[in-house]
């Protein structure tokens, strides 16, 4: 039993989980905690915490469903029908949850409905990320995709740029493909890649709009 326990924990070691190339979100917020003041929506929340970045009253929207046991959401609705008064956040933050929604049409609008004059958007997107469904996965964003999206609904883009590096791209989907197969070459080639790659995408800035993970976009209305 303990040879088999010393094993897991090598394996580990060598293995990082899938999600392990990623900062904590204080990484991406931190630079714009200026702008994180007074009544924040967290749109599509889920369990992320953002609360230590707040300065002001945090409110936590999401979607809700049979046997959710959450306490931390304050507002239950579909991200487009947000149940608030015009003009009532002073920003709004949307991390990763723009991809899940099959109607962004509809979203981006209703954001900019509840967002007071003057107030902020950040929104975050994946570009070339793999599939993740929580529980449904629409779409991708490119810079200028996402640039139109906002615009074309009343925003005005303060600026828009790529999060992460193309080591973080590539360990994802390297991670993924590496877990097709239970072999001993696939095994291989998980010891040989998974734990530099995590190494160089936490030590190197090498970054392409070409090979973003993802975008993060500052707007205004």
């Amino acid at each position: 039993m303990w040879i088999k326990n010393v094993l897991k924990k090598v394996y580990k070691h060598w293995v990082p989980d899938e999600l392990a190339v990623f900062p904590e979100i204080d990484v991406d917020l931190e630079p714009h905690r200026l702008i994180l003041k007074g009544r924040v929506l967290n749109a599509g929340a889920g369990l992320r915490d953002v609360f230590h970045l707040i300065e002001g009253e945090l409110i936590n929207q999401d979607l809700t469903w049979p046997g959710d046991t959450r306490t931390n959401i304050d507002i239950r609705s579909p991200l487009h029908q947000i149940p608030t008064e015009s003009n009532h956040f002073d920003a709004i933050l949307c991390i990763a949850v723009m991809e899940h929604v099959e109607n962004p049409e509809e979203v981006v609008p209703e954001l900019y409905r509840v967002l007071k004059p003057g107030g902020h958007l950040i929104l975050e997107v994946p570009f070339l990320q793999p599939e993740h469904k929580v529980p449904t996965d629409f779409q991708r964003y490119t810079k200028d995709g996402l640039v139109r999206l906002v615009s074309n609904h009343g925003f005005r883009v303060l600026g828009i740029k790529g999060i992460f590096t193309v080591y973080h791209t590539l360990y994802w989907q390297i991670h993924i493909w590496l877990h097709l197969k239970k072999n001993f070459i696939y095994l291989l080639l998980r010891i040989l890649l998974l734990r530099p790659l995590l190494w160089r995408a936490r030590k190197s800035r090498t970054y392409s709009d070409r090979l973003a993970t993802g975008f993060q976009l500052i707007a205004t209305k």
